[in-house]
């Protein structure tokens, strides 16, 4: 595999590379942030370990910012010297595939590695997917119903792209709030049941094109497929 390693530790860098070089991979090794954005631009990358702490950013922005304004499907394997409860489930819910704390195993280090290559899936920046009736073009950030042009404003796109690409999925508001408009905490605003409420009505998310997109009172919206959810117009879970 061709591995990118978001480290910015020297020693660490060479002792991921010593521990994974023996199964053929290729590596990149970069210390910034900045430079993960300069090089998926050169060349495709299978896999992405990534340190939580970097010196211009997070590795949570990171994560972030691939998933939402890349769309980028490969594996990231987050990597911390903390132990800090919820760092785990936190780092899952935002996108990432797996998990180590330092310091790192060897054995199990190359076993998490060889785990995400078989679930590797290869995607190009180009990519249609498809879900039911839906398509989204991630190069153009277009959405289409059947083949029709959905006009979208570059949020409704992010927040389409979110719920198209995890369905059944329950996505809080934080979490939806933190992505799309980079508000930390629990951020008391109407900003996203409008957007939602606009979603609903573009891109027929009350069932009309198979999925409706639900809110789970208090807490966020799930994107369910109507033949296996419960009948249309039962309400909202309380």
């Amino acid at each position: 595999m061709n591995i990118a390693v978001l480290e910015d530790d020297i020693d660490q860098q060479a002792f991921i590379s010593a521990c994974l070089r023996p199964d053929g991979h290729k590596f990149t090794m970069m210390e910034h942030a900045s430079e993960i954005k300069r090089s998926l631009k050169l060349e495709p990358f299978d896999l992405l370990i990534l340190d939580w702490h970097l010196p211009d950013a997070s590795g949570m922005e990171v994560l972030t910012h691939l998933r939402l304004a890349h769309n980028w499907k490969q594996p990231i394997l987050f990597i911390t010297a903390d132990h800090q409860p919820g760092d785990v489930v936190m780092a899952l819910e935002y996108g990432a595939d797996d998990f180590l704390h330092k310091p790192l195993n060897p054995d199990e280090l190359r076993a998490r590695v060889k785990a995400l290559g078989r679930r590797m899936v290869h995607v190009e920046n180009s990519e249609i997917f498809t879900l039911g009736s839906y398509s989204l073009c991630c190069r153009k950030r277009e959405v289409t119903i059947d083949g029709c042009l959905v006009k979208l404003t570059e949020r409704e796109y992010q927040l389409v792209n979110l719920f198209l690409n995890r369905p059944g999925q329950l996505l809080s508001r934080k979490f939806l709030m933190e992505l799309v408009w980079g508000m930390q905490g629990d951020v008391q605003t109407r900003t996203l049941d409008t957007h939602i409420s606009r979603l609903r009505r573009k891109l027929g998310f009350d069932g009309t094109y198979g999925f409706r997109l639900r809110s789970i009172y208090q807490y966020g919206y799930r994107l369910e497929e109507v033949s296996k959810t419960s009948p249309m117009g039962s309400g909202d879970t309380k």
